[in-house]
């Protein structure tokens, strides 16, 4: 008898638990890229809240509590609700939920959810999907993601809230939303990514979603008919990418890839730069290209940084790099060969890509200087001085005693005068805005450190055009210590 009163306490428990704690969802059958509510109802007794990141295979969206408390002929009930929404992919089953209650454990019933395509006939009011052709890439090989909306003409949507995919895992080189388009009863919007993988592996692309409003009727509290705004979440699909390694050593990778190598002057003077232009177009991760400043013995070598571009054309992604170098030598000098490997993923190769070497001539300049800065003037021809005084008059003998007197003056006053007026020559002849001939002056004293620092300034100021700022106090400084 003891055993049969366990036994019939226990069924009364177990109805009683039953009754406290329940589970419902929102709409048990939908089509693709609709949202369910999945909700736990718990009445009247405390409990552990229970840890539900997935529903269905699929990540949790959201989550919401409420409390509400309802009285029944003077006899109230407490009622804690906990929502989780998510948007299954396919026919599943919501599996038994365990919840810990001061009266024990207590499990929810399963729920079946049918998810299942439109029919032909059936007209979807609207659908988020996305798509791509690559679904098997190497790590930062660029690849396009689609994403397509499709909405009914007669949908009147009156506000729309688009939450974009978590693209952790990705890298986004461009995005672009394209023209909207018309298809039947429908309006078409796809916005297309260009992506690539960070790492390798199996990677997932996350959902997005799309939140849409319209007018709907509701009652109000006396009673009538007015309207409401009613809210409905659409989910996309996730797209699965499987990255593969690159061979070791490569960097780059991509198709279509192609080199050119440009040089404006093959024939330039002292101090004079050459400058080549390097070009690389296809499709590829351009970005990640290591330093291509060439060497060269004895030769001035500056680069600006690249430039790199990205397009999408009729759903085509291409780029293009571009880079600026500039050559500065006093004698003549070839500019090697520029070489480029990547992994071609038409071929699944490793190709190189080369140019062809640059002679560059330097022309000297047609007056030269000697170290003291002072010209260099070849003398012209004597002519025969027997035959010029053959002619000489008496006359012209005392003109001449005359004039020897005059030099002899006037070369005492330039003897005592030249430092002066060199000097003011000097300065009058180099001005701060003749950057070249500065920067002809201070190579002579290149060693000097802080002549070095200004030569580079200047440099990078005449043959590449950067706005750099000239310290023009220790400029000064140094044409003082120098003389110039």
């Amino acid at each position: 008898m003891k055993n049969l009163g366990k036994i019939a306490a226990a069924l009364i428990l177990s109805s009683n638990l039953w009754a406290k704690v329940s589970a419902d969802v929102d709409q048990s059958a939908i089509t693709p890229g609709n949202v369910v509510t999945f909700s736990l109802h718990v009445s009247d007794t405390r409990f552990q809240k229970p840890s539900i990141s997935t529903l269905c295979g699929v990540s949790i969206l959201g989550t919401s509590s409420q409390t509400s408390v309802n009285g029944v002929n003077g006899k109230f009930t407490k009622t804690q609700t906990l929502s989780y929404s998510f948007a299954p992919e396919r026919s599943c089953t919501i599996d038994p939920i365990e919840i810990k209650t001061d009266a024990g454990i207590v499990k929810t019933a399963p729920i079946k959810i049918d998810v299942r395509a439109l029919s032909k006939e059936a007209k979807e009011k609207f659908s988020l999907l996305y798509a791509s052709e690559q679904k098997d890439v190497y790590v930062g090989e660029p690849f396009t993601a689609t994403l397509n909306s499709k909405i009914r003409r007669d949908m009147k949507v009156i506000d729309s809230k688009f939450e974009a995919s978590d693209m952790n895992g990705f890298w986004i080189k461009k995005q672009q939303q394209e023209p909207d388009s018309a298809e039947g009863d429908y309006v078409n919007t796809k916005i297309v990514y260009v992506l690539a993988a960070q790492k390798a592996g199996e990677l997932i692309l996350k959902p997005a979603s799309m939140s849409l409003a319209q007018q709907a009727a509701a009652n109000d509290f006396l009673g009538g008919v007015g309207t409401d705004v009613k809210w409905s979440r659409y989910i996309s699909n996730s797209l699965h990418v499987k990255v593969k390694p690159l061979p070791a050593g490569i960097d780059i990778v991509g198709k279509d890839v192609a080199l050119h190598v440009a040089l404006d002057k093959a024939k330039v003077n002292q101090n004079e730069a050459a400058n080549v232009t390097l070009t690389l177009s296809g499709s590829a991760n351009f970005e990640d290209i290591a330093e291509l400043k060439p060497f060269i013995a004895n030769v001035s070598v500056f680069e600006d940084d690249a430039k790199v571009e990205h397009s999408i054309k009729n759903g085509v992604y291409s780029s293009e790099y571009v880079k600026k170098i500039a050559f500065v030598g006093d004698k003549s000098f070839t500019i090697p060969p520029i070489e480029i490997k990547y992994f071609d993923t038409k071929t699944h190769e490793i190709k190189t890509l080369k140019s062809e070497p640059l002679h560059v001539e330097v022309v000297k300049q047609g007056v030269s200087k000697s170290k003291n800065g002072s010209l260099k003037i070849q003398k012209g021809e004597e002519k025969d001085s027997k035959t010029i005084f053959e002619n000489f008059t008496q006359f012209t003998y005392i003109a001449m005693a005359i004039s020897a007197f005059i030099g002899f003056l006037l070369g005492a006053a330039m003897m005592f005068f030249k430092p002066f007026a060199k000097k003011e020559k000097n300065e009058v002849a180099v001005s701060n805005k003749d950057l070249k001939l500065l920067l002809t002056k201070l190579i002579e004293f290149k060693e000097d450190s802080e002549v070095k620092e200004m030569i580079e300034v200047l440099e990078q100021k005449v043959y590449l055009g950067k706005e750099l700022k000239i310290d023009k106090s220790k400029l000064q400084e140094l044409r003082k210590r120098y003389k110039f």
